[in-house]
């Protein structure tokens, strides 16, 4: 597995050569023709060597003169980009940025104007530069700043502390479908389970992160109560975001292994125009749009208009991946440092829980023969995931001062589920007949969630300090309604469906739940001159859970409260190298009694983190690296014959993290990750458990993606290819028999496109091999990974 790995690995990058660099300054003869700015740009890039990045869209209908003669690259690209409204912006010595140019004044000639990028207040040329926000959208692969690691707009070189973020661009390169496969590039994440289209559920350095566990975030705020409220839409979001370990300091209650926040798109102060067209593999048929831009004369209202729907089958037979995506937005901007903006989105996802399969069939030898990836376990007539949310919420900011800033915002979410399905549950002895249950299951859930802060920014003494301090607050409601029935079974090898389920019967997992959290929090960003900076946190939080049976209410509560704290250091080499050292808590309400009746406690989770990014300046290039111990205690755990059970248990994890994003060049990107993930349990009441690994968990996952632009001469606009490869190490996990491990393995997937003048047409395989694997096994069922998925698409820009 690992030499094919490392096999793609010299397939995606030695083979993708990028074009030889070049003297921004010396003469260079050109001779291009009249017709599509595209296509003049591409024959720039190839006799000036340049690298130049720009979103298609922006050359979309424009023409240019052509050039002829000697010229330096500066001059040559204003010439070419003269009368067409665009501009450039210099990144580095031989790097350079397209982008609409401010309007000229009435009877102005427009010409193609030099930028030149510096840092911030310090930049030169005609024009201030535009520094990107922390989430707003990237071009490219390359994220530099977010929002996610601070809660507020920061560099991703000063957080003392890993951050990721998967742009809208790689989740289109890729043309993931999920939260997991836009993550699937990433390093330190691997899947909860396998194939599964009603929840976003991961492994953050070994420790389980899935929405309803108070993990996964949308703009900020805590996203859904329940794991099985339906995945989020990846058309729908303008970038995910990762903060790897402990993060409670800004979030409150959470896992240890980290937070995964995706960010809404956005009104856009410039016009937008998106129409999609896909068609894949399993009868697939989608359509998206996307539009946005100013609604009034100097754009102080405009909007944004997200749609999806989608019908399909998938490569498990009944199991259909059907969707409404639809996210309204309005923006109103009054005046310079005041906004309020209104979100909103509407989903609704027609799906099938595909349950997972025996080990005997699937991990170890049946004598019938391999159990096949597509057999279905449930009932066709009877099986059905029908979800629905509905969301709306805002975002406001404010100036209250130079340099003091009001945030506030608040999203409320509900979310309605039928989810009646057949489970199976184990082999007959003739190891073909598999013993099955039948449950109706209704879920409905309900969130609101409000952060409040302000943010100072001051310079004293040589120190310049970013104080955020507020506070936030959740509220959330959860039931669930179960019956069990009897059913038939079913021969796996042979299958006929149509077996009728028993009468229902009250199941004693059927309850209800209500939760409050209620935070304050207190950080400051310290930077001491150029290179030191300095993170500081507290945070005191409150919780209150009450639960109770569905169908008879007896309620019980728990209360806690928990301070978590944050310390971190960076420095700012002038050579791009940042190291960073930081140390971060975490924790997270239990609900229960142990075995002598005493409440559970919260678990504490504290992590230690070395690591070291590289950025080399005017580059388009983020390196990162880091090593971390991370601890989660008051971990429940119980005797070996489960007649005991308290909080003495400990689980630790220890890991290596690598990864690399680079817009090399215009001609070639790359993405890769590294992740060493040991995750042990070290205290247990059991002592069979104590130094096992965590289950779910490789210890090693590796990925590389590469993508190649170039311009044919004959033709107008850019190819585009892409390859990657994904390994993924042995997973332990525990059934029946005992321990069992997950064979490791390695998948690639490619891209093809062709952009020309507002359109693009690619064709994506995901698995392009069409590997049988299986992805994961939990509770003595195993599931097999994704095969392959083909998808061809069109998209039209103007």
């Amino acid at each position: 597995m690992a030499s094919a790995f490392l096999a793609a690995t010299v397939l995606a990058t030695g083979t993708l050569i990028a074009p030889a660099t070049a003297n921004a300054q010396a003469s260079q003869s050109y001779d291009i023709p009249a017709g599509s700015l595209a296509a003049a740009l591409n024959r720039f890039v190839e006799a000036s060597g340049v690298a130049l990045v720009y979103d298609s869209a922006l050359t979309s209908g424009l023409s240019s003169s052509g050039l002829k003669g000697s010229f330096g690259t500066v001059e040559a690209l204003s010439r070419l980009l003269a009368g067409t409204g665009l501009t450039y912006r210099q990144t580095g010595p031989n790097a350079f940025t397209l982008e609409r140019a401010p309007q000229a004044a009435a009877g102005a000639v427009q010409l193609g104007p030099v930028r030149v990028e510096g840092d911030g207040a310090g930049a030169t040329g005609r024009y201030a530069n535009i520094q990107e926000s922390g989430t707003g959208p990237v071009v490219g692969y390359v994220a530099k700043r977010t929002a996610t690691g601070t809660k507020t707009d920061t560099a991703i070189t000063e957080i003392p502390q890993s951050v990721s973020v998967v742009t809208a661009d790689q989740v289109e390169a890729l043309k993931a479908q999920s939260l997991t496969e836009a993550l699937a590039y990433t390093p330190g994440i691997a899947r909860l389970e396998g194939y599964d289209r009603t929840s976003d559920g991961f492994m953050v350095r070994g420790f389980e992160a899935y929405a309803g566990g108070g993990s996964i975030y949308r703009d900020g705020t805590k996203y859904t109560a329940n794991l099985y409220d339906g995945q989020q839409e990846p058309y729908g979001l303008e970038r995910i975001e990762i903060l790897r370990g402990a993060a409670s300091v800004l979030f409150g209650s959470a896992a240890p292994g980290g937070i995964v926040n995706t960010i809404t798109k956005k009104p856009t102060d410039t016009p937008l125009h998106e129409l999609n067209l896909e068609l894949g593999n399993y009868s697939r048929k989608q359509i998206s749009a996307d539009f946005g831009g100013p609604l009034t004369e100097g754009g102080a209202l405009s909007y944004r208009l997200t749609g999806l729907m989608r019908d399909s089958d998938t490569f498990i037979d009944h199991v259909p991946d059907n969707r409404i995506y639809i996210a309204p937005a309005l923006k109103w901007q009054p005046a310079t440092g005041t906004s309020l903006t209104l979100l909103g989105f509407y989903q609704r996802n027609r799906t099938t829980y595909a349950y997972g399969l025996p080990p005997v069939g699937t991990l170890f030898a049946n004598p019938n023969g391999a159990i096949p990836s597509t057999f279905f376990v449930g009932e066709p007539d009877y099986d059905k995931y029908e979800g629905e949310i509905l969301s709306a919420g805002y975002q406001f900011e404010h100036g209250l001062a130079e340099g003091v800033t009001l945030h506030n915002s608040l999203r409320w979410l509900r979310a309605d589920i039928a989810f009646p399905n057949v489970s199976g549950d184990y082999l007959d002895t003739d190891q073909r007949s598999l013993i099955r249950s039948a449950y109706d299951r209704w879920d409905r859930s309900s969130t609101i969630s409000s952060d409040s802060s302000v943010e100072v920014r001051r310079a004293t003494g040589g120190l310049t300090h970013t104080i955020l301090m507020g506070f936030d607050y959740t509220r959330q409601h959860f039931e669930t309604e179960r019956y069990t029935r009897t059913i038939d079974p079913i021969d796996i090898y042979a299958p006929v469906y149509g077996a009728k389920p028993g009468d229902p019967m009250p199941m004693g997992w059927s309850s209800m739940s209500k939760s409050d959290r209620f935070g304050v929090y207190l950080s400051d960003q310290i930077k001491a001159g150029k290179r030191w900076v300095i993170v500081l946190g507290g945070r005191h939080d409150w919780s209150r859970d009450r639960t109770s049976p569905f169908f008879t209410p007896s309620w019980t509560t728990d209360k806690s409260s928990a301070f978590t704290g944050r310390a971190g250091v960076v420095y700012l080499g002038e050579n791009g190298l940042a190291p960073f050292v930081s140390f971060s808590q975490s924790f997270e309400p239990q609900s229960g009694t142990d075995s002598a009746g005493e409440r559970l406690k919260p678990t504490r989770g504290e992590q230690v983190e070395l690591g070291l990014r590289y950025q080399p300046v005017g580059s388009d290039v983020l390196l990162s690296a880091a090593v971390y111990q991370l601890k989660q205690r008051n971990v429940v755990s119980y005797s070996p014959d489960y007649s005991f059970a308290n909080q003495t248990g400990e689980v630790r994890s220890r890991g290596v993290e690598l990864e690399a994003k680079a817009n090399l060049s215009a001609s070639f990107s790359l993405i890769g990750a590294y992740a060493y993930t040991d995750a042990k349990i070290t205290k247990s009441n059991n002592p069979d458990e104590l130094g096992h690994r965590q289950h779910g968990v490789p210890r090693h996952q590796a990925s590389v993606w590469g993508e190649y632009r170039f311009a044919v001469q004959a033709l107008p606009g850019t190819f585009k290819v892409g390859l990657g490869a994904r390994y993924v190490d042995d997973i332990p996990s525990i059934w029946w028999a005992g321990d069992l491990t997950v064979p490791g393995y390695t998948v690639f997937d490619g891209m093809l496109a062709y952009e020309t003048e507002g359109w693009r047409f690619s064709a994506n395989a995901t698995n392009l091999a069409d590997k049988k694997y299986i992805s994961n096994c939990t509770y003595g069922s195993c599931f097999y990974g994704n095969r392959l998925q083909a998808i061809g698409a069109v998209r039209y820009r103007w």
